[in-house]
């Protein structure tokens, strides 16, 4: 796969972590998520519950809560880029994965696999080219993501159960072999977990623990799914070239904060162990060998309307 050329003791420095930088960012992304927490907490807990005022709280709290997953902070984990040490990193990645109701392992597999042939086909299975009606469904992506949600916990229960379908999952992971058995008994920890979580709401009076752990992941995630999807969609398949089937997008200040800098695809699929905080600077050095820029989102909608929507 081509790489823009770049001076190799620059490269290093840039793939240095920084974690009090790495800290810093965590905390502020946590305490967000603590202070909406709080908030829809306070407004809902009294008998005249403020419920209108409520719903924007929890809506913009799942948004936030999104970018903790593979789309986010939980991508920056799994390539061990966000800490220099590597055990903080994997707790942080499996921590992150089971409140998304994601399952590291498979993960792990998957995303390898993207990074090696990014859109080719039959082999890239991470990303799904079909088209799909983000935004002729907006105001369902905006609220509760259903579709995520069932998709999520059935997968989560069939790999429990030992069953792993589709041809990566069952070329991946054959019966008996060892990636099976971490992967089941990953999805039996999420199952566990996740039922502990219900049984401690439940026993405490705590309903908002619901929506704000158990479903937050599946509210508002239109942001962080339009996101995810412009990484790739639209651009070539079986192409060699990161500049053709990666795109880079420029985003406001607290929307590349919010996404852990993940907006800056080309430069991270050039250079996976560039930490998500030196993506700028890498961006900075290799930008005359880039597609010029501005690659805003609003120049890419059309790639995620439907063929019946632009008909």
């Amino acid at each position: 796969m081509y790489r823009s050329p770049i001076n190799r003791e620059f490269l290093q420095t840039l793939s240095q972590r920084d974690n009090w930088q790495s800290a810093l960012k965590l905390a502020a992304h946590a305490g967000l998520l603590l202070l909406t927490g709080w908030l829809f907490t306070t407004l809902t807990q009294s008998l005249n519950a403020r419920l209108l005022a409520a719903l924007p709280v929890l809506l913009f709290h799942g948004m936030v809560y999104t970018f903790l997953g593979y789309a986010g902070l939980g991508h920056e984990l799994k390539h061990g880029t966000v800490f220099s040490s590597p055990w903080l990193n994997k707790a942080l990645y499996r921590l992150v994965s089971f409140l998304t109701w994601n399952n590291p392992v498979y993960f792990d597999h998957s995303h390898s696999h993207h990074h090696k042939h990014t859109l080719h086909t039959g082999v890239d299975f991470e990303v799904n080219p079909a088209p799909y009606p983000l935004l002729e469904r907006w105001w369902a992506f905006a609220l509760f993501d259903w579709a995520a949600f069932q998709r999520a916990t059935t997968i989560v229960w069939d790999n429990a159960c030992n069953r792993v379908k589709g041809p990566f999952g069952e070329a991946t992971f054959p019966p008996a072999s060892a990636a099976r058995q971490a992967l089941v008994r990953t999805a039996r920890y999420t199952v566990a977990g996740h039922a502990l979580l219900l049984a401690l709401f439940a026993a405490t009076g705590f309903w908002q623990g619901l929506f704000l752990l158990t479903l937050a992941p599946f509210c508002c995630t239109l942001p962080n799914r339009m996101l995810a999807k412009l990484q790739h969609s639209g651009l070539a398949s079986n192409h060699s070239d990161y500049r053709a089937n990666s795109r880079t997008l420029l985003l406001p200040r607290f929307w590349s904060w919010l996404y852990w800098n993940m907006n800056y695809h080309i430069e991270h699929h050039m250079y996976p162990a560039v930490p998500y905080c030196k993506l700028p600077a890498l961006r900075a050095a290799i930008e005359h060998d880039l597609p010029p820029g501005p690659h805003t989102v609003q120049a890419h909608l059309h790639t995620l309307r439907t063929p019946q929507a632009t008909a």
